[in-house]
C-alpha cells in the first residue's frame, strides 16, 4: 500500500490545518506500510526523541499479548529513504475501530526528521484521512511530547486534545548520580534510602519465572489498593519471553518477601519505568522501596552508559503528589499532548463525547468505590 503526493496547506486562526490537498506525483514524498524491520530500526538509530515503545521488540509484544492488527508507517522520500514514520495498531472501543499509536505505552506517536516535520505529518495525516474511513476506523489517538513539534499539524476542529500527562526522566549526562546525591536529593530521602540497607532489605534483579510471578502478584495487589486494573499476566509475561534479558529489568525488593518491586523496559538509551509495586504491609513509614529501587536502577544505568532514566507518565499539576515524588529524585517534567482526530460522523461524536466527559470524571473519581473506580477508568481510557 502506497500513497504519493505533494501537500499544500493553508492556515487559520482556529486550527493549525484546516485544509491540505494531493497531487499525485511520483517525485513527491510517499507513506506506505512498514516493509523491513531493519529499516525501521536503522531510522530509529538516527532520529531523535526515539523511544523503546517505537521498537519492532515492542510492536511484537504488544501484537502477541493482545492480537492486534498493527499499522506501522513510513513516510519516504521519492529515494526510498525513511524520513519519518508512525506505529500504531488497530483497536477497538465502543464498537468503533481506532487507530492508536501506541496502545499500552507511555510514550508513542509520529517522528520525523526536522526538515520533513510539517510537509510528512500533512502526508500522513491527509493518508490517514482517506485510509481509515475506508477501513471503518472512526478516529486516530496520537501521543506527542511537546519537543517533537508535530502535535500542531494533527490538532483540528473535528478533534479533541488533552494535556493532562506528561513523561518524567532525569538525564543522567546533566544529572548524574553524584549530583543527584549530594544536591538533589533531600536529607530525609537520604535517610530513607540508608534505613533500607540498615533494615536487611536488597535490591536483586528478577532471574527466573517464579520471580516474575511475585513480581506479578505484586503489581496485582498494588493495582487493587489504589483502585486500578491490572495489565494481564500474559502481557508481561510476553515482555519477558520477547525482552529478558537485554531490553527487560525487573528489581525486587527483597529480605523474607518482596515489599517492592519495579519493571524497566531498555534500549541503549535509557531505561523506562513501566511498573511499579509496593506491599503496603510490609514497606513501613521508614521505607520508600520505589524511591529506593529508582536510586538502584539511576546506578545500574548510569554505569551501562545509558543517557536517561524514565519514570514514566505523569499529571501536568505541579501539585499532584506522584509528581512530587519524582521530583524529589531528580525527575524532570516534558509535557505530553494527546490528540483525538476523527475520521467520520461516528467517530467525531465519540470524540467529542470524551471532550465533555473528561472534566466530570476528574471531579467524581476519587468519590467512587475502589472496585467501581477502576472498572470505569479502563472503559475511559480505552476510548
Amino acid at each position: 500500500m502506497m500513497y504519493v503526493g505533494t501537500v499544500v496547506k493553508q492556515a487559520s486562526k482556529n486550527e493549525a490545518i484546516v485544509n491540505s490537498r494531493l497531487s499525485f506525483e511520483p517525485r513527491d514524498m510517499y507513506v506506505e506500510e512498514m516493509k523491513s524491520a531493519r529499516e525501521w530500526e536503522d531510522f530509529l538509530k538516527v532520529i531523535p526523541n526515539r523511544t523503546f515503545y517505537h521498537s519492532i521488540k515492542w510492536k511484537e509484544v504488544v501484537q502477541k499479548t493482545f492480537n492486534f492488527n498493527s499499522l506501522y508507517l513510513t513516510i519516504k522520500e521519492n529515494t526510498g529513504r525513511i524520513v519519518g514514520i508512525c506505529p500504531g495498531f488497530i483497536t477497538s472501543s465502543m464498537y468503533t475501530k481506532i487507530y492508536d499509536s501506541i496502545p499500552h505505552s507511555d510514550y508513542g506517536g509520529p517522528l520525523m526528521e526536522n526538515h520533513y516535520a510539517e510537509g510528512g505529518s500533512l502526508l500522513l495525516r491527509d493518508f490517514l484521512q482517506k485510509f481509515c474511513p475506508s477501513r471503518g476506523i472512526g478516529y486516530a489517538k496520537f501521543l506527542f511530547l511537546d519537543e517533537t513539534r508535530l502535535s500542531k499539524f494533527f490538532r483540528s476542529q473535528s478533534g479533541a486534545t488533552e494535556r493532562a500527562l506528561g513523561i518524567m526522566k532525569i538525564d543522567l549526562k546533566t544529572t548524574p548520580s553524584g549530583f543527584l546525591w549530594n544536591k538533589v536529593f533531600s536529607r530525609n530521602l537520604k535517610k530513607k534510602v540508608r534505613h533500607v540497607e540498615q533494615d536487611g532489605f536488597q535490591a536483586q534483579e528478577a532471574k527466573t519465572k517464579s520471580d516474575l510471578l511475585e513480581f506479578y502478584n505484586l503489581y496485582v495487589q498494588n493495582m487493587k489498593h489504589i483502585g486500578a486494573s491490572p495489565d494481564p499476566f500474559r502481557f508481561v509475561e510476553n515482555m519477558w519471553n520477547t525482552l529478558h534479558p537485554d531490553n527487560l529489568r525487573i528489581w525486587l525488593l527483597r529480605k523474607d518477601r518482596a515489599v517492592g518491586a519495579e519493571l524497566f523496559l531498555q534500549d541503549k538509551d535509557g531505561s523506562y519505568a513501566h511498573y511499579a509495586a509496593v506491599d503496603r504491609e510490609q514497606a513501613r513509614a521508614r521505607l520508600s522501596p520505589i524511591n529506593y529501587l529508582r536510586w538502584v536502577e539511576i546506578g545500574k544505568a548510569e554505569q551501562e552508559g545509558r543517557r536517561f532514566v524514565s519514570f514514566g507518565s505523569t499529571p501536568s499539576d505541579p501539585l499532584n503528589r506522584y509528581r512530587l515524588q519524582k521530583e524529589r529524585i531528580g525527575g524532570s517534567f516534558q509535557q505530553q499532548e494527546r490528540i483525538w482526530y476523527s475520521f467520520t460522523s461516528t467517530g467525531f461524536a465519540l470524540v467529542q463525547a470524551r471532550a465533555r466527559i473528561a472534566p466530570a470524571w476528574k471531579a467524581i473519581r476519587r468519590f467512587l468505590p475502589i472496585g467501581l473506580k477502576g472498572f470505569l477508568e479502563r472503559r475511559f481510557l480505552e476510548f
